[in-house]
């Protein structure tokens, strides 16, 4: 990486490709497992990631220390 710039804006693109791993996953396993199989996943491992990443996401808990925070924080103590 070349500079903070590129390392902050590589951060948000390792965000939205993990948003895409996940709908990924998550087609996958509509169409190979059951209810009971999707509805784990959706409660466990699922919402870990997904709440890990940033706000914009339908559950009720969050993160108390998101990806999109450090990028933030990045951002804010980054001199432009």
């Amino acid at each position: 990486m070349t500079d903070k710039y590129d390392a902050i804006e590589r951060l948000g693109e390792i965000k939205d490709e993990i948003k895409e791993l996940v709908r990924e996953a998550r087609s996958i396993i509509r169409e190979h497992g059951d209810d009971r199989t999707e509805n784990r996943a959706e409660r466990c491992w699922i919402a870990h990631i997904v709440t890990a990443l940033d706000d914009d996401h339908p559950y009720l808990m969050g993160s108390m220390y998101s990806l999109q925070d450090t990028i933030e924080e990045l951002e804010a103590i980054t001199p432009r």
